[in-house]
C-alpha cells in the first residue's frame, strides 16, 4: 500500500513543561500549518488518504493528512481556529468517557472538551474519531475482552451524543490482532490508526501516524518528508532517530525533491 504522511497533533497549548512530552505550543502549531498552506502541500481527509493507499485514488506526491487525538479542550480553542483560517480539515479521536471532564497528563490535570464543542467541531466541517481503550495503548499482550468491552461502552456513548458515523478508531500505540480487528469491522470501523513505528507494513488494521510533539521546525521538516515516512514502520527506526539519521533522511529528501524540480 501507498503511503501519505498522517501526522497526529496531541495537546496544543501553553502547559508547564512537565505536560508538553507529547504536547506543541500554539504558535508552533500555527507556524506549521502556514508552512504546509505556504508550500504547496495539499491537506486531504482520511478517506482520501485510505483510498489512496488502496489506489482508488491518486493523490499528489505533497498531500498529508491531520488527526488530533487526546479529547483535549485545546483542540477546539487553539487548533481548530488555525485549521479553519488555513480551510484544511482534520480527525479529532476523541475518548468520548472523558468529555465534559478532566484527563491528566503526567499527573497534571488538563481540561476536555465538552459535548457542545464535540459537536461544534462537527458542524464546522471536521471529523470525530473514536481514541479507544481510554486513550491507552495496546501492547503486544492485551486483554481483548477488556479492550471490546471498553469500545462498546464508547461506542454507546458517541451513538447518544452526536448523530454523526463513526468511521475509524485510534489506539494510542500498538496494533490489533486479527479478531480485535474483526470486532472493531462489525462496530462500523473502516480503520484503525496507531503511533510509528508499527514495526509492519501500513494495513487498514493499523495504520503508524507521525508524532508531531517538538518545537523545532527542522524535525517538522523530517518529519513530513518521503524519506522519514519510508522508514516510520521499520523496526530499525528507534535507533535511526536515537542517532540522528532522521534528520539526514530530511536533507536527503529535500536534495532528491530539488533534484526532481531541476529535472521537470
Amino acid at each position: 500500500m501507498r503511503e501519505i504522511p498522517i501526522l497526529l497533533y496531541q495537546n496544543i497549548g501553553n502547559y508547564p513543561e512537565n505536560m508538553m512530552e507529547d504536547g506543541l505550543l500554539p504558535e508552533t502549531f500555527e507556524r506549521q500549518m502556514n508552512f504546509l498552506a505556504e508550500n504547496g502541500y495539499s491537506v486531504v481527509t482520511l478517506v482520501q488518504a485510505l483510498n489512496h493507499m488502496n489506489r482508488r485514488l491518486r493523490l499528489s506526491p505533497e498531500s498529508i493528512a491531520l488527526t488530533i487525538d487526546g479529547g483535549y479542550q485545546d483542540a477546539f480553542t487553539n487548533a481548530l481556529p488555525v485549521l479553519e483560517k488555513y480551510g484544511f480539515q482534520a480527525t479529532f479521536f476523541i475518548p468520548p468517557e472523558s468529555i465534559g471532564k478532566e484527563r491528566t497528563i503526567n499527573g497534571e490535570p488538563i481540561k476536555c472538551l465538552d459535548w457542545e464543542e464535540v459537536c461544534g467541531i462537527i458542524g464546522r466541517g471536521m471529523e470525530i474519531g473514536l481514541l479507544a481503550y481510554h486513550g491507552r495503548g495496546i501492547r503486544i499482550h492485551y486483554e481483548e475482552a477488556a479492550i471490546k468491552d471498553s469500545i462498546e461502552q464508547a461506542m454507546k456513548i458517541m451513538d447518544r451524543r452526536i448523530d454523526t458515523p463513526i468511521k475509524y478508531c485510534a489506539f494510542r500505540e500498538g496494533v490489533p490482532k486479527k479478531s480485535l480487528w474483526e470486532f472493531l469491522q462489525t462496530k462500523g470501523f473502516d480503520a484503525v490508526f496507531t503511533q510509528t513505528p508499527t514495526n509492519r507494513r501500513a494495513e487498514m488494521d493499523g495504520i503508524g501516524r507521525i508524532q508531531v510533539d517538538d518545537d523545532d521546525h527542522n524535525i517538522f521538516l523530517t518529519k513530513i518528508s518521503k524519506t522519514y515516512l519510508f522508514f516510520k514502520d521499520k523496526p530499525s527506526w528507534k535507533y535511526t532517530r536515537k542517532h540522528g539519521v532522521d534528520k539526514l533522511a530530511h536533507r536527503i529528501s529535500e536534495i532528491l525533491d530539488r533534484l526532481s524540480r531541476d529535472n521537470g
